[in-house]
């Protein structure tokens, strides 16, 4: 491990458009936050709003072709987390999503929009693009403890 804070961490995946890939996934996703020091509460940020944008890509994008439709980018730069998420799926910005009424009657609540709810809830930015005919979200996390990148 490094001792210079400057050098940023990066890690890739690639995945199909498969509910089957998501042990892979969490393998990796705890292979990283553990190498990288990240505590129990970041690390279940993480796995639960980078698992949100992949079941949603793969259960709701129409991914084409379904191998390798999905590439995961994690940047570990001090104590900043980029998390980086392409898919081939149709356009979604889930930034369109309006947030949901949880006040509401759970009888009466429109459904769909709580995992993007989660997701927002759970990271310090959320971005969306399309970029080169694939959906790009962008997840910022702080994270406190972290130890140095490399």
């Amino acid at each position: 491990m490094t001792s210079d804070p400057a050098i940023p961490a990066h890690d890739h995946l690639r995945l199909d458009a498969d509910l089957a890939e998501l042990e892979r996934l969490t393998g990796w996703l705890d292979s990283f936050c553990e190498k990288h020091g990240v505590d129990d509460a970041m690390h279940y940020h993480i796995n639960v709003a980078v698992e949100e944008v992949v079941i949603n890509a793969i259960k709701h994008g129409r991914c084409h072709p379904q191998a390798g439709a999905i590439e995961v980018n994690l940047t570990l730069a001090g104590d900043e987390l980029q998390i980086e998420v392409f898919d081939t799926g149709v356009p979604f910005n889930p930034l369109d999503v309006p947030t949901p009424e949880l006040d509401a009657d759970i009888a009466k609540r429109k459904i769909g929009g709580l995992g993007v709810h989660l997701v927002r809830s759970l990271m310090d930015r959320v971005e969306y693009e399309r970029l080169e005919g694939r959906n790009r979200f962008r997840l910022t996390k702080r994270i406190s403890g972290a130890k140095d990148a490399g």
